[in-house]
């Protein structure tokens, strides 16, 4: 079997039917026999009271005809052969009155027969074959001491049930006591029944016989039924580990499937969650991997041109191949434009690397937001005056207190006005506009595709078209981190030649007192 789970859970199963039916029929052996017994001291009990209540009525008639009172030898030994049991009669004089023939048999060495009483009460070995009584005086004082205590209790009216083992029948017998009164009351003589509890050990035997028949048929349905659940309970961890297995292969496409409603079922939907994680993990690693890798060619790129128009600049300079001085401050110029590029780009970098760094603090004090916008609207004024833009701000209050770092908000802003008026033709309009928390940023440029739309406060992300030829990409990633160091939230809206708006969720406005 392949399953060792479910090897083990049989073999487990099997030990606990072992001890199960190890229990059962210790447990059944030992009420069998006390209920057989106890049957059998209540059958005694109820014939050694009629018994008695045959010698108690005909006491008088048998001491008259006899002449020896209630021991009569004759009539004990009708009794006995008529209830097939051991009756013997202790009178007031302590005599035992028993079946005579029987006690010979019983004490005759060669046909020493298994109901003799003198073997079963305890008799010492020397007593047991040196012939039987001579007088009913005689008998008495052969019996054994606990039985002769019972029947002095049993003359002061206390009947009683003694049950000993016998080791010349291997079994148990019984001895049954009981008073015999007389016509004023008096307790006249004793009652003892004796009898053996036969079949006891046979009827034992065989209901064990059957129980283990029972057991023995019910152990095989059951390791049937085990190995079905074992493997049905097993089936989902098989399942489970295959998943896990192409997980580690790199596979995470491989779910589990299984819908129970147990601890098995819930292992099942984490590990199915857990491989729906690694999925989109996987996909945002090689997403983020191909921006990377666009990244640093676009990087290569931008870093490559200003660096070649420099040292091609400073080669020219260098060698005398330009001397006209207007040509020279040409190439001057060229190059301060190409250094600042430099310099705009390696502070990208820098801004992005220390924002992202949740150690790098930033200056938070009380200021007002719309100053803030105010500002920036007066600076990108004079970035779309080539484009002829109209930038404007429209707030619904003068005052918006928070707590912030007034230079990485302007910061902001001028991302989202820089990247609206790139993209936005000439003469048109730009709108900042401040509405409760919310604040927009509305231009009517040539849109974002649908596609584009979820990546473009992704890092190292840039739309590939003729208005996005130069940047480094990094702007509105930018911008991201400082709104989430600000408790902002951004959100952006945009259908490709209408135009695109930027919404900046600011956070609840500070208290303050009216003067």
């Amino acid at each position: 079997m392949k399953n060792k789970i479910a090897l083990k859970l049989t073999l487990y199963f099997s030990a606990v039917l072992v001890v199960f039916a190890l229990i059962i029929g210790g447990v059944f052996y030992q009420f069998f026999k006390e209920h057989t017994v106890d049957i059998k001291k209540q059958e005694m009990r109820v014939r050694a009271e009629k018994i008695a209540d045959v010698l108690s009525d005909n006491m008088s008639r048998m001491e008259q005809r006899h002449g020896a009172g209630i021991a009569n030898s004759k009539f004990i030994t009708y009794l006995d052969n008529v209830t097939q049991d051991f009756v013997w009669v202790v009178d007031s004089e302590r005599n035992l009155t028993v079946n005579k023939e029987r006690m010979r048999r019983a004490h005759n060495p060669k046909t020493h027969h298994r109901s003799s009483f003198f073997g079963l009460g305890g008799m010492p070995e020397p007593q047991r074959f040196n012939g039987p009584p001579k007088t009913p005086k005689e008998a008495y004082n052969r019996m054994p001491s606990q039985v002769k205590a019972k029947v002095e209790r049993c003359f002061q009216g206390q009947g009683f049930v003694l049950e000993e083992y016998n080791p010349m029948l291997d079994g148990i017998m019984l001895t049954v006591g009981q008073p015999v009164y007389g016509e004023n009351g008096q307790i006249k003589a004793v009652l003892l029944l004796h009898s053996p509890v036969e079949g006891l050990r046979e009827a034992v035997w065989e209901g064990l016989r059957i129980l283990f028949v029972s057991l023995l048929v019910a152990a095989v349905l059951g390791m049937l039924l085990a190995v079905l659940f074992s493997w049905r309970f097993t089936k989902p961890l098989n399942v489970m580990k295959n998943v896990a297995e192409h997980l580690a292969e790199r596979d995470y496409s491989a779910r589990s499937n299984i819908s129970q409603q147990d601890e098995i079922g819930e292992l099942a939907r984490t590990l199915d969650e857990l491989a729906g994680r690694l999925q989109l993990a996987d996909e945002e690693s090689q997403k983020l991997e191909k921006l990377r890798r666009e990244f640093i060619a676009n990087i290569s790129h931008e870093l490559r041109t200003p660096v070649t128009v420099i040292r091609g600049s400073l080669e020219a300079l260098r060698d005398g191949v330009v001397t006209e001085q207007e040509d020279v401050q040409e190439f001057h110029e060229q190059m301060y434009k190409e250094s600042l590029f430099l310099q705009r780009l390696i502070n990208d970098l820098l801004d992005l690397s220390r924002l992202q760094n949740t150690d790098f603090p930033i200056e938070k004090e009380p200021l007002n937001m719309v100053d803030v916008i105010h500002d920036a609207v007066r600076s990108s004024r004079q970035l779309g005056t080539e484009k002829r833009l109209q930038i404007t701000s429209s707030v619904d209050e003068d005052c918006y207190m928070l707590n912030g770092d007034y230079g990485r908000l302007r910061q902001m802003l001028m991302v989202f006005l820089h990247n609206s008026i790139k993209f936005s033709p000439e003469g048109s309009e730009l709108l900042l506009e401040l509405e409760g928390n919310r604040l927009k940023i509305i231009d009517h440029g040539c849109g974002i595709k649908p596609e584009d739309v979820p990546h473009a406060f992704d890092r190292f992300y840039k739309a590939r078209n003729e208005h996005n030829k130069s940047g480094s990409g990094l702007g509105l990633a930018i911008a991201k981190q400082i709104a989430q160091r600000h408790d902002m939230e951004l959100e952006l809206t945009s259908k490709v030649g209408e135009g695109t708006t930027i919404t900046v969720v600011l956070p609840p406005k500070m208290k303050q007192e009216q003067e």
